[in-house]
């Protein structure tokens, strides 16, 4: 199974990790890293809105406007 952030990304915590795609069985496997993904933005926001005082709805709705950035800050060049 494929579905967690550890098989997304390298051990570096960077991300594609190039092994990902084969290890992706069925959709399913994709769901439950997209789940992991979305459970794991709902903390970090809700630990930022804590700090910031920021709704936690507006810092998730700048981070999506905003992913690209995020991508160069993981490391992930963009063809």
């Amino acid at each position: 199974m494929a579905g967690s952030w550890q098989h997304m990304t390298t051990k570096g915590g960077r991300n594609p990790n190039p092994r990902m795609t084969p290890m992706i069985e069925n959709l399913g496997d994709a769901y439950e890293a997209a789940e992991e993904c979305y459970g794991m933005v709902q903390v970090l926001a809700e630990q930022l809105a804590n700090v910031t005082g920021q709704p936690r709805e507006d810092l998730i709705r700048s981070a999506c406007a905003w992913y690209q950035v995020g991508l160069s800050i993981g490391g992930v060049q963009k063809s």
